[in-house]
């Protein structure tokens, strides 16, 4: 027992020399930045060791210039690469590399930035919808509305299934995707959402008389379809190894619609809700506070695994080489895929 408390006293005089070591501004951004980790990260394990760690290494640091690198090791210990901090125009976050780069898509990424649509075999609609940079929400509609034209190009009584192809969709704003994509989605449902790391909801995606609620915010197009698609229409969604973030959300938007199949790569595993807080007039963090929750409560802490996994095979130049498609065209093609 008097070792314990000899140990105690030890440790406990030697952390505040630490801290006095360390510049009035440096310690205040990072007991700021700490509020801000403390209050809201996913990843709680760990916290108060990750911060001893961030003092031990900003020790006679004089600026908060010095600091904010260290920040790239601070995410990896929070095992959040999703979030970052973002300090005078740069930004510190971890990066996990991807478990299966398609370079075939990889290149694609490039050339894909337009909406594509086509009817395939003469029966099947196929959509293939990039990510967008669209984070200041002012271009809601018009990227929704563009969604909902291209479906108005292809959709006809011939239609029996549809393809949504989000391979080259490595996110930006989930809302004007999923909005688009509003009548495959369904009505009178709630189809996702989003909760902390202690299971509470923070968040409910629905769709309630034909209005498409995010949070409680009302979502309108101005454009609608010339011909009604029903929500139980069968449905393939498409996924790379560079689906990431609100591509993969609206991937999640569709599962557990009926007559619907995930076929492709897991998907990049950006999967978390990230919220930004100001530290100061120079940095800003950005934390993964939520987790996904699709239709059926399922809560995905991790990427999304296809029903069907078909790596590589891509080719967007010819469409009925691509080994993606194929699968998602062989399955629609079955009747009993129809009647499940």
């Amino acid at each position: 027992m008097i070792r314990n408390i000899v140990l105690s006293a030890i440790f406990f005089s030697i952390y505040p020399l630490a801290h006095a070591q360390i510049a009035a501004d440096v310690k205040l951004f990072i007991e700021r930045s700490f509020e801000f980790i403390d209050s809201n990260t996913i990843n709680t394990q760990n916290i108060d060791s990750i911060k001893n760690w961030l003092y031990t290494n900003s020790a006679n640091s004089n600026s908060v210039d010095d600091v904010a690198p260290l920040y790239t090791e601070v995410f990896k210990r929070l095992n959040d690469h999703h979030g970052n901090l973002q300090y005078k125009d740069k930004t510190y976050g971890w990066k996990v590399p991807l478990k299966n780069a398609n370079a075939y898509i990889k290149k694609r990424l490039t050339e894909e930035k337009s909406v594509m649509s086509m009817v395939l075999k003469g029966e099947y609609g196929y959509l293939r919808i990039p990510g967008n940079t669209d984070y200041a929400f002012k271009k809601v509609d018009s990227i929704a509305s563009d969604i909902v034209d291209h479906i108005n190009k292809i959709n006809s009584p011939n239609i029996k299934g549809w393809i949504i192809d989000l391979r080259c969709n490595t996110g930006g704003n989930m809302y004007p995707m999923m909005l688009g994509l509003k009548d495959f989605i369904g009505d009178e449902v709630v189809f996702g959402g989003f909760q902390n790391a202690k299971g509470k909801p923070t968040g409910k995606w629905e769709i309630v008389s034909g209005n498409m609620l995010i949070d409680g915010i009302y979502l309108q197009r101005t454009s609608h379809l010339n011909r009604s698609i029903p929500s139980t229409v069968p449905l393939a969604i498409l996924t790379s190894s560079y689906t990431a973030s609100a591509g993969e959300m609206t991937a999640i938007s569709l599962i557990g619609r009926p007559h619907t199949i995930v076929i492709g790569e897991t998907t990049a595993n950006y999967i978390t809700a990230v919220q930004g807080f100001k530290i100061n007039v120079n940095a800003a963090i950005n934390l993964s506070t939520d987790y996904v929750v699709d239709r059926n409560k399922k809560v995905y802490t991790n990427s999304i695994v296809p029903d069907r996994e078909v790596v590589g095979g891509d080719n967007f130049d010819e469409m009925l080489k691509d080994e993606k498609i194929n699968m998602a065209l062989n399955i629609l093609e079955k009747k009993e895929f129809y009647d499940n």
